[in-house]
């Protein structure tokens, strides 16, 4: 599966991409909402699962999700 991993904190972004690929998917992230959304848009990877923070400076999470 691709996913995009949707976090502001690095910590945690760095966490969740090494559990991701320990399974043997692969993945993206983003920082921002407004990073997500431009990624969905040029749609040259599509996303099979998206892990979506709810606050994120910008779009929050839950605008993000509306949007998609």
């Amino acid at each position: 599966m691709n996913i995009l991993i949707v976090d502001d904190e690095d910590v945690l972004q760095d966490v969740l991409t090494v559990l991701v690929r320990r399974e043997g998917h692969t993945s993206l992230s983003a920082r921002t909402g407004e990073a997500a959304l431009e990624m969905f848009e040029a749609g040259k990877r599509p996303f099979d699962v998206v892990v979506l923070d709810v606050m994120l400076p910008g779009k929050d999470g839950f605008t993000v999700a509306a949007e998609l």
